[in-house]
């Protein structure tokens, strides 16, 4: 948590290096670190609505609904097999008895607090040599968006889909949210032509 009056920022990842980040962390054993990594990128979940999901949350359905902490909205996510795939074999390598059982917990079996996630991911950051300069709990969120975005051809309709999605309340904000260069979007102009 920042300090009051202090500028807090989060940078997103490039899509393959999160994706080579989660292989990286089962092969290492972190299923839990794995997890929480695929489950930011793929979900678009805040960590504070992250940290509540339970394994049936995943496993049980091929869409997630959730109410939001911070906005109070529901919200519907459509669960990516591939990320559905890794979730269960999580669990069946945790060994976990109860899919009732919250996902992100601390090793007293309590739901792991945010410091301590923004904490884990730090660790990570500096043993797998990540190319992301402000690393956190957000990143993750923020690179799922930057991944829609970027394989999105119409990206002006993609920033209206994630604006929606993000629950933002304009798309000049998602824009901002994004990282959206300048230079981004200068090169729009470039499309123009006699």
């Amino acid at each position: 948590m920042a300090l009051k009056g202090q500028y807090t920022t989060a940078d997103y990842m490039d899509w393959n290096e999160a994706m080579n980040l989660i292989r990286k962390l089962n092969r290492d054993g972190r299923y839990r670190d794995s997890m929480l990594i695929a489950t930011g990128c793929f979900t678009l979940l805040r960590v504070s609505d992250i940290r509540k999901l339970t394994y049936s949350d995943i496993l049980d359905h091929d869409i997630l609904t959730v109410i939001e902490q911070k906005t109070g909205k529901r919200r519907e996510i459509a669960l990516n097999p591939d990320y559905k795939k890794l979730v269960e074999d999580c669990y069946l390598k945790l060994g976990v008895r109860s899919r009732d059982r919250h996902i992100f917990v601390n090793k007293m079996g309590g739901v792991i607090c945010v410091q301590r996630i923004n904490d884990i991911l730090k660790e990570v950051k500096a043993k797998y040599n990540l190319h992301i300069q402000h690393f956190s709990s957000h990143s993750l969120r923020k690179t799922g968006a930057r991944r829609i975005y970027d394989m999105s051809e119409d990206r002006e309709y993609a920033l209206i889909k994630l604006s929606s999605v993000l629950n933002h309340s304009n798309c000049s904000i998602t824009r901002r949210y994004l990282g959206i260069k300048r230079e981004e979007i200068l090169d729009c102009y470039g499309l123009l032509s006699f």
